[in-house]
């Protein structure tokens, strides 16, 4: 979202150069602002050889009802009519919402290529009525980043870990930044809710852009403006925490 069109391209190929030697899905959030620079990303996406897409909603002229929604979604899905389309919900940035189990019916019965749904909310509540909702060759993941906010010593502004209940309402799919730096324990809550086992389970971009060089050594930059890196001692204190679990270099 802070990018110029023209560099999400070049993320975008990237992504699909190493999709190749990995055979990882490439999945492009393509949302933003103004519609014409999200159906031209979604264009090139399909051109590039991306396997699906993720849009966001209109983030100015807001969808107030399901049905307006359904039509902003259309539009994306038409510019790259052979891609599977998942709309991303995060009603705590888009400031959109609507009945998402709702939505989901309305957009399947009218959008072909529509498969289903990023969930970043904490109403797991709705979240269980829209897996309801989803047919064959669709869908739901759980936008899980606030899994590791305790390592970050209470620097999030969230502190909800919802990968372990989401599971156990059978959300069993889930997208998080931090899976990067902690796959292993978010893996970890996963297998342990699948064994019954319940015992295990701030400025965030500036925090995960510290936790990514502590954890891995790479250089990635500060954040883009207007967000800031973090102060010198909250860095110190994420990683005293992730040495305390051997995850620091």
């Amino acid at each position: 979202m802070s990018l110029a069109v023209a560099d999400r391209k070049k993320v975008v190929d990237a992504w699909v150069v190493a999709g190749r030697t990995t055979r990882l899905h490439i999945q492009v959030q393509v949302g933003g602002a103004p519609l014409a620079d999200v159906l031209d990303l979604a264009q090139y996406c399909q051109a590039a050889g991306v396997d699906s897409l993720l849009t966001l909603p209109e983030l100015y002229f807001k969808p107030a009802t399901v049905q307006d929604l359904v039509s902003y979604v259309e539009l994306v899905a038409k510019a790259a009519p052979k891609l599977p389309v998942l709309y991303y919900h995060i009603p705590a940035m888009s400031k959109v919402e609507v009945n998402m189990p709702a939505f989901v019916v309305a957009a399947t019965a009218r959008i072909a290529n529509f498969k289903g749904i990023k969930f970043t909310c904490n109403d797991l509540s709705e979240g269980a009525q829209v897996l309801r909702t989803l047919q064959d060759g669709q869908e739901m993941f759980l936008g899980a980043d606030t899994v590791s906010s305790t390592i970050y010593c209470n620097e999030l502004s969230e502190g909800a870990q919802l990968i372990a209940p989401a599971a156990l309402l059978g959300i069993k799919s889930s997208i998080g930044t931090t899976f990067n730096l902690f796959p292993r324990l978010a893996q970890d809550i996963l297998n342990a809710v699948e064994r019954n086992d319940l015992s295990i389970p701030g400025p965030w971009v500036p925090i995960m852009k510290a936790g990514m060089e502590i954890a891995t050594g790479i250089k990635v930059g500060p954040p883009s403006l207007p967000q800031r890196p973090i102060s010198a001692e909250a860095k110190q204190r994420i990683q005293g925490k992730l040495r305390g679990l051997g995850l620091s270099k």
